[in-house]
């Protein structure tokens, strides 16, 4: 191998050592910025309160407007009366209920069909009627060109979502499970507040787990875990692998974030992470 070659290689490969930790630590700002908006969520005391600091997390990705509402049959000439927030803008709004939209939405036909999140780009415009076309082009005209849908079916109650939209939309693939259980976590967080779902939910973590997830969150490594709860090193890294496995997560930094989003967890102070929202850090 030539000198160059070497030197070229040798310089590839540090290059590389230095971008994985600054991806690294990308990802888990992200994620961290994700629970922080959780805690807020789970702390306001009204329903204005919940919309409000929504739209203040999902500014960053380019989203303007939000609604969160049940989704009556289309028989219900009053739909409105499910809104439970409205975040859309007047004239936006206006015009929705001014032309009958709701009867004609492909969203709305989309959010009772799938309980998967999506985004309006997903939608298929061939297989549309003309009239839900007219719906997305009148939306685009609003400066609402792309939107995310977060369907919610609950046993025993009719179907609901939560959408945001805006002129801009840029969610990357690592943040969008995350945006999508913060969507979740406020359409939650407003049932709580109205007293609309009183049922318990089943956690999905048992309790060693979470405890272990819990220290994972105050900054533990797995070695002062051990200590802490008497047990084997070789035992808390096995609960971290099932606690991701359970939770769906890469790593245990989404793991820690996701059960803060599904409430498996207590937030604890996000600056022993090294967070900071401040500009410039």
């Amino acid at each position: 191998m030539r000198l160059a070659d070497l030197s070229d290689n040798l310089a590839s490969d540090s290059l590389k050592s230095l971008w994985r930790p600054t991806i690294q630590i990308e990802e888990e700002r992200q994620f961290l910025r994700l629970a922080q908006a959780s805690w807020e969520i789970l702390h306001v005391k009204t329903t204005a309160e919940v919309l409000t600091t929504l739209q203040r997390h999902l500014e960053r990705y380019g989203f303007s407007d939000l609604l969160i509402t049940g989704l009556p049959v289309f028989e219900d000439q009053d739909w409105r009366r499910q809104i439970l927030c409205d975040g859309w803008r007047q004239e936006w709004y206006c015009r929705y209920v001014e032309q009958g939209h709701f009867e004609h939405d492909p969203c709305v036909a989309q959010c009772r069909r799938s309980a998967f999140p999506f985004l309006w780009g997903d939608l298929q415009p061939e297989l549309m009627s003309p009239r839900a076309k007219l719906v997305m082009d009148e939306a685009r005209d609003f400066s609402m060109k792309e939107g995310l849908c977060v369907p919610v079916h609950i046993p025993l109650h009719g179907p609901a979502v939560v959408t945001a939209a805006g002129d801009r939309v840029e969610v990357p693939p690592s943040d969008r499970p995350l945006v999508e259980a913060l969507c979740l976590n406020a359409f939650q967080a407003i049932c709580r507040l109205e007293g609309r779902l009183d049922r318990q939910r089943q956690r999905i973590l048992g309790p060693r787990e979470a405890e272990v997830l819990q220290w994972c969150a105050e900054g533990k490594a797995a070695e002062d875990i051990a200590i802490i709860l008497s047990v084997s090193k070789f035992t808390v890294q096995a609960h971290q692998r099932h606690i991701r496995e359970k939770l769906g997560a890469n790593n245990i930094s989404q793991a820690i974030v996701k059960a803060l989003v599904l409430g498996e967890i207590q937030v604890i102070a996000l600056t022993k992470f090294g967070y900071s929202d401040e500009p410039g850090d």
